[in-house]
């Protein structure tokens, strides 16, 4: 037996996430709370969360348990949410069932099948080598990813001693987004450092963050981005574009 209540608009926001990464999502639930990692089809990035026990208005579970969610079919059912809404999750396991009530000016339930999907609880967060910590603001960031899709499917990220640099180029051109260590959270640098992404997986990943984001950069090795939302901490981590 499995029973939260969450804020609907809290769910809506970690969903939106993780829809952007995967699409179907092997939920862990514990005692402790509910944590997924999972790789996206393409083997190019990772998504990590946590959303623990005290995140939940309630939260009651009788043993460990992995339940299986199709990603969009949940997407679909949170745009049904309103904003105020408290929303109860249930699963009926016998019956291979997830309920989603959605409780405000009414009482709406929505049912949803559980898949059989692999866990992949036995990845781990890859090793990579870090030469600079950004912590930025969402805002920020997510004007850099937007002006860089205007010319390019790619961006280079670029930690120097006073600043972040993000740019791109395509064939009509090129943009530079240099913001100074004054307007950033924190900016920790054990040398320069430079590395080139897909640019789509970061606007899907970063467009429903509101708050800080810290981003854990090296040369031409993965990025990890630290960030919470709606209750949950999340890392993603994205190989990069390497050049031949």
């Amino acid at each position: 037996m499995f029973e939260a209540k969450i804020e609907a608009k809290n769910w809506k926001n970690i969903i939106s996430v993780i829809g952007s990464i995967i699409e179907e999502a092997p939920l862990r639930i514990d005692k402790d709370g509910l944590t997924l990692r999972a790789m996206d089809p393409s083997h190019i990035s990772l998504i990590d969360l946590e959303v623990p026990k005290d995140q939940f208005i309630d939260f009651s579970v009788d043993s460990d348990r992995v339940i299986g969610i199709d990603v969009e079919e949940m997407s679909r059912v949170m745009s049904r949410g309103k904003p105020t809404d408290m929303m109860l999750i249930k699963a009926d396991e016998d019956n291979n069932k997830l309920f989603v009530t959605f409780i405000g000016e009414s009482r709406r339930r929505f049912g949803l099948p559980i898949i059989d999907t692999p866990e992949q609880s036995n990845l781990k967060l890859p090793d990579f080598p870090t030469n600079a910590i950004i912590g930025i603001d969402a805002s920020l960031f997510k004007d850099g990813i937007k002006d860089a899709s205007i010319v390019a499917d790619h961006i280079t990220l670029e930690a120097k001693n006073n600043s972040f640099i993000m740019r791109a180029e395509g064939d009509i051109g090129d943009i530079e987004t240099k913001i100074e260590k004054s307007s950033l959270v924190e900016l920790k640098l054990e040398e320069e450092c430079k590395s080139t992404f897909n640019l789509s997986y970061l606007a899907d990943v970063s467009s429903s963050i509101n708050g800080p984001i810290t981003l854990e950069l090296g040369n031409d090795s993965p990025i990890l981005m630290n960030f919470e939302i709606g209750g949950a901490t999340i890392k993603f981590v994205l190989a990069p574009r390497i050049e031949r």
